[in-house]
């Protein structure tokens, strides 16, 4: 019975460790440009959007419980929309705070990320040359 008690409580503590809602955001701060978004994963699809300078799309996901959840991204640089970034912008990890948020910046140089939104964000993609 103890070990059943033991074995339980580690149980809880690794289940909660991966159980909780992440959110997805990215953000157009491009100069006078839409941008395309297509985010995914192998089970879901978070939509095409088409997004203003300003906007933001926002997607709230669990983990599965096996770690092997990943989403990538395709930006696409308006208005002719022939420069693209293909990336993954949430891979499965054990996380130390639960909802923790993955913030992806499209700006003219390039694509940004914080996970932190009062942190600056850093530079992790290029656009590909024209």
């Amino acid at each position: 019975m103890k070990n059943l008690f033991i074995f339980l409580i580690l149980l809880s503590v690794c289940i909660g460790n991966t159980i909780g809602i992440s959110t997805l955001l990215v953000k157009n701060e491009l100069n006078n440009k839409v941008l395309g978004v297509r985010c995914r994963s192998k089970d879901d699809h978070l939509g095409d959007h088409i997004l203003r300078v300003g906007q933001m799309t926002k997607n709230n996901f669990d983990d599965n419980v096996w770690k092997r959840t990943l989403f990538w991204c395709n930006l696409w640089k308006g208005p002719d929309f022939k420069l693209h970034v293909a990336f993954d912008a949430y891979r499965s990890q054990w996380k130390a705070t639960m909802g923790p948020t993955y913030l992806w910046i499209a700006r003219e140089d390039g694509i940004y990320y914080t996970q932190d939104p009062r942190t600056p964000p850093a530079k992790r993609y290029d656009w590909p040359k024209a």
